[in-house]
C-alpha cells in the first residue's frame, strides 16, 4: 500500500520551530497521533517509522529528537502507551528523565 499523505500529515502534526528549539511535547503527541492516524488507515509500523527518515524530518529535528519521536509512534502505534500516558510522562520529564 502507498500512503502518499503520511509525509504531509506528520510535516503538518509538527510545526515549524528555529534551528535551536527542542522538540516540544505537543510534537511529539502530534506525531504519534499521526502515526496511529497512519495506523488506522492499514499502513504497517515499518512503513510509518520509514516517514521518520525523509529529509523534512531530519532537517528539522536532531538525531535524539527523532529517535524520541521513533519510540513514541513505536509505542503508541502498538498500543503499549496511549497518547493521554505520552503527554502525561513528556510533561513530568522535561527537564528530567523522560520514558
Amino acid at each position: 500500500m502507498n500512503f502518499p499523505l503520511s509525509r504531509a500529515v506528520l510535516l503538518l502534526c509538527l510545526s515549524p520551530l528555529p534551528a535551536a528549539a527542542q522538540l516540544s511535547c505537543e510534537q511529539l503527541v502530534a506525531s504519534a497521533q499521526a502515526g496511529i492516524k497512519l495506523r488506522d488507515q492499514g499502513a504497517s509500523l515499518g512503513q510509518v517509522l520509514a516517514e521518520t527518515e525523509k529529509s523534512g524530518l531530519r532537517e528539522r529535528f536532531r538525531p535524539d529528537e527523532l529517535a524520541l519521536i521513533r519510540r513514541a509512534l513505536q509505542l503508541t502505534f502498538t498500543g503499549e502507551v496511549s497518547l493521554h500516558e505520552l503527554a502525561e510522562t513528556c510533561a513530568a520529564g522535561q527537564g528530567g528523565a523522560r520514558r
